[in-house]
C-alpha cells in the first residue's frame, strides 16, 4: 500500500477525544517535582540472581576444594604408612644375620650359627664388606 493512501486511511478514522481534565493532569505532573524513582523490580532480581549465582558458585567451590583437600590427606597418610613400613623393612634386613650360609654340596650343607661362635658379636661375612683381598 502506498504511504500517502496510508494517510488518508488514517485521516477518515474517527478523532479520539482525550478523557475530561487529561490536560490539567499532564499539566499539574510536568510542575510537580522530580520524585525519586525507586529501583525497578527487573534490575533487583538481577542483581539478587547474580548474587545468589556466585554464592552458590562459591560455595561448590569451597566444597570442591575441601573434598580435594580430604583425598590428598588421604593419599599422604597411606604413603606415610608405606614409608614407614618400608623403612621398617630396610632396618630388618640391615641387621647382621645369625647364620651364614658357608656352602655345601648335594649331601651337606655347612651353616655357621653366629651367636654361638665366641667373639662374634661384631663379625659380619666378607661378602658385606665392599674390599677385595
Amino acid at each position: 500500500m502506498e504511504d500517502h493512501r496510508l494517510g488518508d486511511l488514517l485521516r477518515e478514522l474517527p478523532r479520539e477525544q482525550a478523557r475530561p481534565g487529561f490536560t490539567a493532569r499532564v499539566l499539574h505532573r510536568l510542575d510537580a517535582p522530580e520524585r525519586r524513582r525507586s529501583i525497578p523490580r527487573l534490575a533487583l532480581a538481577t542483581v539478587l540472581t547474580v548474587a545468589l549465582a556466585v554464592t552458590a558458585g562459591l560455595l561448590i567451590d569451597a566444597r570442591r576444594n575441601a573434598l580435594e583437600s580430604s583425598r590428598a590427606e588421604k593419599a599422604l597418610a597411606e604413603i606415610r604408612a608405606e614409608h614407614a613400613r618400608l623403612e621398617r623393612e630396610v632396618r630388618e634386613l640391615s641387621d647382621p644375620p645369625s647364620v651364614v650360609y658357608l656352602g655345601g654340596n648335594e649331601d651337606v650343607d655347612l651353616v655357621l650359627d653366629l651367636g654361638k661362635v665366641r667373639g662374634s658379636e661384631g663379625a659380619t661375612p666378607a661378602a658385606y664388606h665392599g674390599e677385595t683381598f
